[in-house]
């Protein structure tokens, strides 16, 4: 069974008349953020249905290449969205939020572990996303500036899995997102100013060119550029672009 569908799709619903829900493909890092939103959708759309599909980037990238039916895209990642837009699937994508590499320190070493020599030199358990998803793009390209094997660190599906993973204490260190470690109620250790923060990412959406609810996705997608959009934003951890 595919791990994108056991592990990271959900759903939320108004009081919809029944008919095809409005279809919203969310990059995991990003999915706190879209269920403020479809909550303030659903608000003033209260016959509206919102059905999420939540994964890596890479893997939301892939489904919709395969054919996957969405109405609104959102991926943690220009490049792979750039690849959609070429592909005719998407409809002029804009970017909505900013995000940077985090380095996040498992409770039960908080406090001990404060430097990436001390990791470096060390053989603690660390955890990065996989490399199709912008998170572990990241990661690799940040262990590989600093001279940091990552060889035998676990790979997860997404941000979310590599967080859960070190709030749980099942690794010691996980390389995460800025907004994670700002929203995040674990007692982790953050590395401040470790020069992962040089290594960012920024989050696009766009409307699929396909889409059957093409106004009510442009609607959703309008959210964003309010104020209440923005606030959930920034309140999520995120940076306006």
């Amino acid at each position: 069974m595919l791990a994108s569908i056991v592990l990271v799709s959900s759903a939320l619903s108004g009081c919809g008349s029944g008919s095809q829900p409005l279809r919203v493909f969310v990059a995991s890092s990003f999915a706190g953020v879209v269920d403020r939103i479809v909550a303030e959708h659903v608000r003033l759309h209260p016959d509206t249905d919102v059905e999420l599909n939540v994964a890596s980037s890479g893997t939301l990238m892939t489904q919709l290449k395969e054919g996957a039916d969405a109405d609104v895209v959102i991926l943690a990642s220009e490049s792979y969205m750039g690849q959609l837009a070429e592909s005719g699937l998407v409809r002029r994508p804009r970017i909505v939020a900013l995000n940077s590499l985090g380095i996040a320190v498992s409770p039960s070493l908080a406090g001990q572990v404060t430097s990436m020599d001390e990791i470096r030199d060390s053989d603690l358990q660390i955890a990065i996303c996989v490399e199709s998803a912008p998170c572990g793009v990241l990661a690799l390209a940040y262990a590989s500036s600093i001279g940091l094997d990552l060889a035998s660190a676990t790979r997860e599906p997404n941000v979310r899995a590599v967080l859960a993973k070190v709030e749980r204490d099942e690794v010691d260190v996980g390389f995460v997102y800025a907004s994670d470690l700002r929203s995040s109620t674990a007692d982790l250790g953050r590395l401040m100013e470790s020069g992962a923060e040089r290594h960012t990412t920024s989050y696009s959406l766009a409307v699929a060119t396909n889409s059957t609810r093409a106004q009510e996705a442009r609607d959703f997608a309008s959210l964003f550029e309010t104020e209440t959009g923005s606030d959930v934003m920034v309140h999520f951890g995120f940076e306006l672009p």
